[in-house]
């Protein structure tokens, strides 16, 4: 375990160097530079104040002050001292500026990580986990990691000089004021294990944390915590998740405090020992006076630097470690992710648009950690111009075989077959497929964008826009906005505005229109409408998607009445299909629904 512990700091260290060079490696050399001439102007100084104390006191105490070498030395440490000062100045600089962009590019990896990963990836908990610990590594933690590396290289580096110097001067001292820092670094390297194991045995709570931070601070959820009087009882149980962190903070300190206290005696001890024994060599004429002063000075040098290494050894080894997580979730797509992705400027006419068959072949799919498959061996058939309905109660597949249709969900058995072709390219799949999801997302960014982007990567046609908007019958009230198109959607936002969830869903359909593309999955579009705003909607459906493959999927079964083929499902299976007369006349399940909600209709007065 050990082993392999030191395995891993090395290759994060290496990884580490890697960001650096890739942000940007002008700067990391420049660094890199600064800290070797320091520490070669470190070991000079140390190596000329044992020449000039020797020269001085070879002359006697009494003609020191005029000794021709006292005052150029003076001035040679006080000039070199100036421009040492300045060259660090430029160093931290320097390094002020590549921490940022090593920020910049791992944050950028981590996004691309997560927006390559495959949908069903979401719905397992150890997903998640590596992705609280990749984004809670990639906050300050590699541009951290960089600052300590290149502090540990300043500290190896005066180590190496100050010891060279020693072996000019007395060699002996070098491995015992070594020995000295070992307690030290052993017990700095027993905590920084100890804290990783921590961080990973806290991945699930500190996610818990954050969800409940969301809900006690968003403003959509600001409602309905005040309606219920929540925020004490949420604030409750994050107080309790917190107090595990804090009481196995608290337990992993104690414990190693003692140790690191232990371990800093035990190195004062070595270099007390040390330092009376150059008093006691100069003292007995064994070690000249000159050579004597130098090694007290270069003894705490030394020791001051190696104390500071350890210190920063646990830091270091902590910050590493959690690179690893960094590099295990980016792996896939740490290639492609060093250079931001550019924008891809499409025209109209370069997009698939053309009209696409669609057949499923006994697709199977099973979420992660589940039992029972989401959707069994389903087979149906999607052809252009046609509008296809899904129905059944809640949980009888029809979301989950929409994921599938559209390409988001790999299926675990089965075909998918596009104009008679195996859809292999899920991501070329998703290209042609326009989807509108029950529970759509609601950006908070300007009206435009919510419309344009049904295709991010071409350039923004306000024209279209526009069209998209009047089809969905959004243009209206859009225009109306204090900006017009270019409004924020959200009151948090300058000069934002807020949507009633109609208007909201409207715009959802919008992007889809916008998107245009031959195969069309609306997943309860019309939950948020009233029943003469969805009425108008489906009976003007068919025209509005002229020449496309639309599947539809409603609980609301008049509207799904004129689709030319409904697929009713139950436990993800199709147990009956046909038109909106063949299923009432069959008399089965579709039949008992649609009567079912007709006498409900009925019965408030609702036509």
């Amino acid at each position: 375990m050990a082993e392999r512990r030191k395995r891993d700091l090395l290759h994060s260290a290496v990884f580490a160097v890697r960001l650096a060079w890739l942000a940007d490696r002008r700067a990391l050399v420049h660094v890199i530079v600064v800290q070797v001439l320091s520490a070669m102007v470190m070991a000079g100084a140390l190596v000329m104040t044992q020449q000039v104390f020797g020269a001085v006191l070879a002359r006697g105490p009494a003609a020191a002050g005029r000794s021709p070498v006292l005052v150029p030395a003076v001035i040679a440490a006080l000039v070199v001292g100036a421009a040492v000062g300045a060259l660090r100045l430029s160093g931290t600089a320097r390094m002020a500026v590549l921490t940022v962009k090593v920020d910049r590019l791992v944050a950028g990896m981590v996004l691309e990580a997560a927006v390559a990963a495959e949908l069903p990836r979401f719905e397992e908990p150890d997903f998640h986990d590596r992705l609280q610990r990749a984004v809670f590594a990639s906050r300050r933690q590699p541009a951290l990691a960089v600052i300590l590396l290149v502090t540990a290289f300043q500290a190896a580096l005066t180590v190496l000089a100050v010891g060279g110097a020693f072996v000019l001067m007395a060699w002996w001292l070098l491995p015992l004021v070594l020995l000295s820092a070992v307690p030290a670094i052993r017990a700095a390297g027993n905590e920084r294990s100890a804290h990783h194991d921590m961080h990973h045995g806290l991945s699930e709570n500190r996610r818990l944390r954050e969800y409940l931070e969301r809900l006690l601070t968003g403003r959509d959820e600001a409602k309905e915590i005040r309606a219920l009087d929540l925020g004490g009882v949420l604030t409750g149980r994050w107080q309790e998740q917190y107090a595990h962190e804090v009481r196995a903070t608290e337990a992993l300190m104690k414990t190693h405090a003692r140790h690191r206290m232990v371990a800093q005696a035990t190195g004062g001890v070595v270099i007390c020992v040390l330092v009376g024994s150059l008093w006691w060599l100069a003292t007995s004429d064994l070690l000249p006076l000159s050579t004597a002063g130098a090694a007290v000075a270069g003894v705490w040098l030394l020791s001051v630097r190696l104390n500071t290494f350890a210190g920063m050894l646990g830091g270091i080894g902590e910050n590493l470690l959690r690179l690893t997580d960094l590099e295990t979730f980016i792996a896939p797509t740490s290639a492609t992710a060093r250079v931001p992705r550019q924008r891809r400027e499409l025209t109209y006419s370069q997009l698939p648009c053309e009209p696409v068959a669609l057949r499923a072949e006994r697709l199977t799919f099973t979420y992660p950690g589940a039992e029972v498959p989401a959707v069994h061996e389903v087979s149906l058939d999607l052809r252009p111009g046609q509008v296809v309905a899904l129905v059944g109660v809640n949980g009888s597949g029809k979301t989950t075989l929409a994921h599938l249709l559209a390409g988001l969900y790999p299926p675990d058995g089965g075909h998918l077959l596009c104009d008679g072709a195996p859809v292999t390219d899920l991501t070329a799949h998703r290209e042609r497929t326009a989807v509108v999801f029950q529970d759509f997302t609601r950006y908070k960014l300007p009206a435009l964008d919510n419309i344009a982007f049904g295709r991010p990567h071409t350039t923004d046609d306000l024209e279209r826009v526009q069209e998209a908007a009047r089809q969905a019958g959004a243009l209206d009230f859009l225009k109306e906005l204090p900006d017009s198109l270019h409004t924020p959607l959200g009151k948090e936002f300058t000069g934002g505005a807020d949507l009633s969830g109609g208007q909201w869903q409207r715009l959802a359909l919008a992007r889809a229109f916008y998107r245009d593309a031959p195969l069309v999955i609306l997943d309860e579009p019309t939950a948020a409408l009233d029943a003469h705003a969805e009425d108008q909607l489906f009976a003007h459906l068919r025209r509005l998607f002229t020449g496309r493959t639309v599947v539809l999927i409603s609980h609301r079964l008049r509207s799904v009445r004129h689709a030319d083929r409904i697929y009713v499902l139950e436990t993800g299976r199709v147990v009956e299909q046909g038109s909106h007369e063949t299923l009432l006349r069959t008399g089965g399940a579709y039949a008992t629904l649609f009567r079912a909600q007709a006498r409900a209709y009925q019965n408030t007065g609702t036509s």
